[in-house]
């Protein structure tokens, strides 16, 4: 489990030999995964601000424990729900850990284990399932749904894209999935796909000669005003200023 203890952080993963996903998160912000493959994780942090976050690992026999008293006899058929976005009381719990931890409270002392006990209790009542049964939706989108509608708005920037076909893709009704989208991205899947679009443009401003209609075609903008105006307002700048300061 990771959470950001300040703002202006990214944090990148892939599981190995994919690419990777990058996601902008702020202040509270949790990631909860037990991946069953290796993965790598990246964070960086702007210029001049510096890159603070927490990394809590629960123990394996406190984590066991937890299992059994909430899933008697059926500990070995659950499944931890992969999570990222926002849970206020997570989030407590895990800035009670960074202070513990800068105030050097030693690790064998009774309000660390009592802590230790709370997270194991308070991950496998909220962020576990039966594998029989189906995940919840808890606030936000799990990381793996999460993946899912990115490589789909990524590999169709050139098309339409809506918001029901982005919810059916996670089995969500329209108004729900913008819901938890938003909990989970600070972003509505409308403004999630602007952003990708831009991204995209901007790449291929940097690394292809491609002219900027033909780039605008390319990420679904049929009118060159249109794409100079979304453009400007996502980054400061219009692509003719882009490409000029390259």
């Amino acid at each position: 489990m990771a959470g950001a203890l300040r703002a202006a952080l990214s944090v990148s993963t892939r599981e190995i030999g994919e690419a990777w996903v990058t996601r902008q998160i702020r202040r509270g912000d949790i990631f909860v995964t037990r991946s069953k493959t290796p993965y790598e994780v990246r964070f960086s942090s702007s210029v001049g601000e510096e890159l603070e976050i927490i990394q809590v690992h629960v123990a394996v026999d406190q984590w066991l424990a937890s299992l059994e008293a909430v899933y008697p006899g059926k500990a070995d058929q659950v499944e931890v729900i992969d999570f990222f976005g926002r849970d206020e009381a997570l989030a407590h719990l895990c800035f009670a850990c960074a202070e513990m931890l800068s105030e050097g409270a030693p690790g064998k002392s009774k309000r660390v284990a009592d802590l230790t006990q709370l997270l194991a209790s308070f991950l496998v009542e909220k962020y576990t399932d039966a594998a029989s049964e189906k995940p919840d939706f808890r606030g936000g989108l799990p990381i793996r749904q999460l993946r899912k509608v990115e490589d789909y708005v990524r590999d169709l920037l050139a098309e339409d894209i809506s918001v029901e076909a982005l919810a059916e893709l996670v089995d969500l009704s329209p108004f729900h999935f913008s819901r938890v989208f938003k909990h989970a991205t600070g972003m509505s899947p409308l403004q999630f796909v602007t952003r990708e679009r831009i991204s995209r443009a901007q790449q291929l401003i940097r690394e292809t000669s491609s002219s900027l209609i033909e780039i605008a075609l390319e990420v679904s903008y049929t009118s060159p005003s249109s794409f100079s105006k979304v453009f400007r307002r996502i980054t400061g700048v219009t692509p003719t200023e882009f490409r000029s300061s390259l």
